[in-house]
């Protein structure tokens, strides 16, 4: 399906802001919607390997009625500067000072999907005191014996560059690959992906020899990047609220990982979107928004976000 449909048009009409805030040197972007109430809930949405903010800009106004919204750009991909190294712990810290900065309420919610789930967990360890809840979409916690490093043995190549918008927009894949049926939003966030490079710049990094359009990542975030092993007991101790949402028809679905985590920490929820795969806001928007309101609504009326 290519034709926009009216919920569509008006979600991206919606108003917002583009802002910025430093941490550790960076300027982390992020876009806000909503009012500027204090007290009012809040949500932060965190996107996953090579994605951007606007992955969620069509998510937020969905729930505006109720709740204040941002999504973020990590640092290294979307419109966030690039870091010399990153780490787990500064991309927690990155989640958190966005999280305080955008308004969202005393103790703010912060989901994650797929590697924005990782460092959401992370930002769960360092921050979950100052944080009302997180929710992992489609980012599994493991057991310590079953944890994969899956950066630090693998050495990125740097991102190529070709000669034009459309040829580069032409190669946008989901990552990893999957048919999605809603087409206008993998086109609309294609559309968004790339970034334009002039010959002899190349912001970060060496300076480039050609000229064209990449990628809006850095290649070399990922080297050298460790995971760790303690995600499960980060997950069965953490200091605020927390949940798991998968995608029923993703490849990182399976029912004895929902059984561990349901006896890890019985008291967060663990549930699946069905008609889903791995990119879980792009397959089924209105369950994915659904699902994080109803989460949001409970933990609030357990006093949670206040």
């Amino acid at each position: 399906m290519r034709h926009r449909p009216q919920w569509f048009r008006e979600a991206l009409a919606a108003p917002r802001e583009s802002r910025r805030v430093t941490v550790d040197g960076a300027r982390i972007h992020y876009l806000r919607w909503g009012n500027d109430d204090p007290k009012r809930p809040g949500v932060l949405f965190v996107h996953g390997n090579g994605a951007h903010a606007e992955w969620f800009s069509f998510i937020a106004p969905l729930l505006t009625n109720r709740y204040n919204v941002a999504a973020m750009d990590l640092g290294g991909m979307g419109d966030s500067d690039w870091r010399e190294r990153y780490s787990r712990e500064s991309f927690a810290d990155e989640i958190g000072a966005v999280a305080f900065d955008a308004g969202l309420g005393p103790k703010p919610v912060v989901v994650g999907h797929s590697f924005g789930g990782f460092v959401t967990l992370m930002a769960g360890k360092y921050h979950g005191e100052r944080l009302g809840g997180i929710i992992l979409a489609d980012f599994t916690v493991r057991a310590p014996e079953e944890r994969h490093e899956w950066f630090l043995d693998n050495q990125r190549r740097p991102t190529r560059i070709y000669p034009n918008f459309e040829t580069a927009r032409a190669r946008f894949r989901l990552a990893p690959l999957q048919p999605c049926a809603n087409g206008f939003i993998i086109d609309f966030i294609g559309d968004l992906s790339l970034r334009e490079v002039k010959r002899g710049e190349n912001p970060g990094r060496r300076h480039s020899d050609e000229a064209g359009w990449t990628w809006k990542f850095d290649a070399e975030l990922f080297n050298g990047l460790r995971m760790g092993d303690d995600h499960a007991d980060i997950y069965k101790n953490l200091a605020c609220k927390g949940a798991t949402m998968l995608g029923l028809e993703s490849k990182d679905y399976n029912p004895s990982t929902v059984d561990y985590l349901r006896k890890l920490s019985p008291e967060k929820p663990v549930f699946t979107i069905p008609g889903a795969q791995h990119h879980i806001m792009l397959d089924q928007p209105h369950a994915f928004a659904a699902a994080v309101a109803t989460l949001m609504a409970q933990w609030e009326a357990e006093g949670a976000l206040g």
